[in-house]
Order: C-alpha cells, then sequence, then structure tokens
C-alpha cells in the first residue's frame, strides 16, 4: 500500500442533478485513498456498508506498513518459508503475477525494496542514491515468488524479497466492493477509489443508461479533461506520472517506478488509461503500461482484450 493521497485523475460526468429516491452514497477514507461510492436500489444504505466492510477487510490484509497484516507477514518471512494467504491477497497475486510475467517485469509487485527508499510525503524530498538503489535491485523480481493456488501460499526463493500491492489492491477492491453491491440486489453503482473507477447498472442521470468518466489532462488544473469516455459497464483506471512527484535538480521525479532501475520510468507517457470489465486488471496494466510505453503497452493491452488510452 502506498502512504499517500492520490490524485483523483477520473472525474464522474453525470447528467442531471435530481437524486432518485432510493439512491445512497457515501465516502470514506481506506486503502490510503478517497473511496466513494454512489447506488441505488432496495436497502442501498445497508449495502454501501457492507461493501466498505470488505473494503476495509482488503485494506486490513494488503496493507505492507499493518505488521498484522498478509502482506507484512510474508515481508518479513524467509526465504523456503510458505506463508498462508487469505483470500483477498491470493486473488490479487494470481491476476498480479500474470501481469507481471505479460508484460516481462514492467509491472513487478517485488518492487517493494525499492519503493522504500522513496519518500514523496517529505517536506523536500530528494532521490535514493545509487549506491542504496543498486543494493536492493538484487531483491526485486517477480520469478523470485512462487504462489501455491492450490495451498493458497507464497514463498520467497531469496532473503529479503518484499512485495508491494498498491498498484493492485485498490482494483481489486472496487471489483469486490461492486460485487458485494451486486449481490445485495441494487440497480446500480458507482464506484471511485482514487481514480480506481468501475460501474455497472444504468446511469439513471442518463436517457441512454451510460455513465461519462472524465480523463484527466496531465500537469493541468483539476477537472480538465484530456478525453471522455463512454461506458455501459465495467472499470476504468488511470495511472500518470503528473500525481505525485517533485522536482530535484531541475528533473521530475514521480512515483511510477521501473522495476529495472528502480527509479521513475523514462518514457514518452504522462499518463495511461485502460479500460477493462475488471478494475484489478486495469491497475495493473495501466502501470505495466506507462513503463513499457505507448507501442508496448497498446499490444499488452490489446493481449488482455482491453482498451488503452496513452496521454503524452
Amino acid at each position: 500500500m502506498k502512504r499517500f493521497l492520490p490524485f483523483l485523475c477520473l472525474i464522474f460526468l453525470l447528467t442531471g442533478c435530481q437524486k432518485p429516491i432510493d439512491e445512497a452514497s457515501d465516502t470514506r477514507f481506506l486503502m490510503d485513498t478517497v473511496c466513494t461510492i454512489v447506488a441505488g436500489g432496495g436497502n442501498a444504505n445497508g449495502a454501501l456498508q457492507e461493501a466498505f466492510d470488505a473494503v476495509k477487510e482488503i485494506q486490513d490484509a494488503v496493507n505492507r506498513f499493518d505488521e498484522n497484516s498478509t502482506v507484512a507477514r510474508f515481508n518479513r518471512a524467509k526465504a523456503g518459508e510458505a506463508v498462508a494467504l487469505d483470500r483477498h491477497t491470493a486473488s490479487i497475486l494470481k491476476t498480479a503475477l500474470a501481469i507481471s510475467k505479460a508484460s516481462g517485469g514492467a509491472f513487478d509487485i517485488t518492487i517493494a525494496p525499492a519503493s522504500s527508499l522513496w519518500d514523496f510525503h517529505a517536506e523536500n524530498p530528494i532521490p535514493p542514491s545509487e549506491e542504496s538503489m543498486k543494493q536492493v535491485l538484487a531483491l526485486i523480481g517477480y520469478d523470485k515468488l512462487i504462489l501455491d493456488t492450490d495451498k493458497r501460499t507464497l514463498t520467497k526463493t531469496q532473503d529479503g524479497v518484499a512485495i508491494d500491492l498498491g498498484g493492485a489492491a485498490k482494483g481489486y477492491a472496487a471489483d469486490y466492493a461492486a460485487e458485494v453491491l451486486r449481490q445485495a440486489g441494487l440497480d446500480y453503482a458507482l464506484l471511485n477509489f482514487g481514480g480506481n473507477v468501475y460501474v455497472f447498472g444504468k446511469n439513471p442521470n442518463r436517457k441512454d443508461g451510460s455513465w461519462q468518466v472524465g480523463i484527466q489532462k496531465p500537469f493541468a488544473d483539476s477537472g480538465r479533461y484530456s478525453r471522455t469516455i463512454s461506458i455501459a459497464e465495467g472499470a476504468v483506471v488511470t495511472s500518470g506520472i503528473y500525481q505525485r512527484n517533485f522536482t530535484y535538480d531541475d528533473k521530475l521525479y514521480h512515483h511510477i517506478l521501473d522495476p529495472k532501475t528502480g527509479y521513475p520510468t523514462d518514457g514518452e507517457l504522462a499518463g495511461v488509461t485502460i479500460q477493462a470489465d475488471s478494475a484489478l486488471l486495469a491497475d495493473c496494466l495501466s502501470t505495466a503500461c506507462l513503463v513499457l510505453g505507448e507501442e508496448q503497452g497498446k499490444a499488452l493491452a490489446t493481449s488482455f482484450d482491453t482498451l488503452l488510452y496513452a496521454e503524452k
């Protein structure tokens, strides 16, 4: 988990302002971000509470800064020790490792030793030294993880390997919370978990029932969109270098790290938005594609039957 509040790069454009009688909305600070759910249907308020309870459960499992979490227990484990996984962490890992392999490591959850060297919260942040980064690069590599889906365990092959699910957990939480709302019988829902967006059902504020999602223009004032996407159902997730960054010695440093170097990816893209059926899949792919660049990123997105929108 990342210990900062992500800039909301996706803003919903809803036509009409009359709130349906059976609609409920709530906002909580979970997963280290602002999570908002708007939903309609019978017992919407009760369903929202159940959904947020589920998100809290996921947060408690994957927060690497919480010593009692599944992720923290794994990060403390020694090489060869099979660590039991909760159902949420196991589900996230299955998809995250698949994207890690498909992207050639452009997305890699073992980035934790490198990301721990960066402090974007500091009053005067500075980049880590090349020497300190070199020491941790040997610990990065998804091939150092062994996931046993049958026994639901994760094992590291080298001491010091640690995982960070911050690039996947919010997407999974959005997927899972949406399923909770579906199972509660709600007619529609809009979930925005720090720019990880998921919608289902018909938007009551538009005649055609569609949802309009505006993509924030990189480095522009909040609310300025580079484009608007119309979707019926599914997820829209953006990763961008303009969300969290600092300038040091006239150079911009941002939070999207290249697992091969441990430093911010230095490509032509300022942001990547992925439209997919799953927010978890879109979350992982948006980071991977930003690191890969537009050409390779589009090829990867297409291979997973998703759409990619690149921002320069």
